[in-house]
């Protein structure tokens, strides 16, 4: 295998075309998209001047069969792009490789003293990869979860099997309550890019404290309509006399991933907009609803959702700096701890 690193913008812009085929050949997340990774550094990272661009291609016989999008963060830390807002992160690859090979080059060519790699699936090679090692410079462990539902053609909530009678009915109470607003669902080819009234709903929820001030920060929202305008973004809302709820939506063919919603404080208004927009997409075909990163109790208790694991896997220099990020992360679990405990 040859490496090569990516650290200008315009050489990142020339491998569209390589980095789609190499998506196409697996079954991967938007988030791992050529899209969404160019314009997270475009629009977010880049105006960070600490940040660098790390983008390993990987090649065999001149053929590219890889491509790790990675970048420096201001602690010279090595990391997925855009890792805080993709809910999953991969390498992209078209085959197995040596991924032995491959983190001494980028550890000890390239003298990259950390590597964080978070929000790894089960799935994934590198997940596989940490499992079964256990050397003493690399710590693999899970990190967070995520939840998926997978719901049948028909009419929700009773194409659904992981829903019981108390959730089915609970849902159609919901669903008839909230009739008299109004449900629709907004793709580029038929509408604009609500920003107005994304920018109305973002302030009512600081202001309301739901949400922090850095909440949907310019650049990000400058990301979402990229992939809006890219059709890889649909947008559920509901209207009164306004808008009151809007959910972004990443969709891969049959499947959906509920990834960031906004709401006015009308009540269950936000759970309302989600079972209506499942039951309009399921209605004509077999779905899997995915509510994103954290096992958040209201979706498990309303959806009963599979809960799934996430991982990280972080590699060191030298066994010395695991064993002190180690300690320092149970210290800082621990106080964590204590302070909910006791606040």
């Amino acid at each position: 295998m040859q490496y090569k690193i990516i650290t200008d913008v315009k050489e990142f812009k020339l491998l569209e075309e390589e980095w789609n085929l190499l998506f196409d050949s697996r079954i991967y997340s938007v988030f791992q998209s050529f899209l969404f990774n160019y314009y997270s550094w475009q629009d977010v990272l880049s105006h960070f001047s600490k940040n660098k661009l790390f983008i390993l291609k990987i090649t065999e016989d001149n053929i590219t069969i890889g491509l790790f999008p990675l970048y420096i963060d201001e602690k010279n830390k090595l990391r997925f792009i855009n890792d805080i807002n993709a809910d999953f992160c991969d390498i992209i690859l078209s085959k197995k490789i040596d991924f032995d090979n491959l983190f001494q080059f980028i550890l000890n060519d390239c003298k990259q003293k950390r590597i964080q790699l978070i929000n790894l699936k089960e799935d994934s090679m590198l997940t596989h990869f940490g499992s079964n090692h256990f050397q003493s410079n690399i710590n693999f462990s899970a990190f967070e979860s995520y939840t998926e539902l997978k719901v049948d053609k028909g009419i929700f909530p009773y194409n659904c099997n992981k829903l019981n009678k108390k959730r089915r009915n609970e849902i159609k109470r919901i669903l008839s309550k909230n009739s008299i607003y109004k449900h629709e669902i907004l793709v580029k080819d038929h509408s604009v890019f609500p920003i107005n009234e994304i920018l109305t709903l973002k302030e009512k929820m600081i202001k309301n404290g739901s949400r922090d001030k850095n909440f949907l920060p310019t650049n990000q929202l400058k990301l979402i309509e990229r992939l809006y305008d890219s059709n890889q973004i649909e947008i559920s809302m509901v209207k009164d006399s306004e808008v009151i709820a809007i959910l972004f939506i990443v969709k891969n063919n049959n499947n959906f991933l509920l990834w960031i919603d906004l709401y006015d404080d009308i009540q269950v208004i936000s759970f309302y907009n989600y079972i209506s927009f499942i039951a309009v997409t399921s209605l004509n075909k077999d779905i899997c609803i995915n509510f994103g990163r954290g096992a958040y109790k209201w979706k498990v208790s309303k959806f009963r959702p599979d809960i799934q694991e996430l991982y990280r896997l972080n590699f060191f220099s030298n066994g010395l700096y695991c064993t002190i990020h180690i300690i320092t992360s149970y210290i800082l679990a621990a106080i964590t701890l204590m302070y909910r405990k006791f606040k």
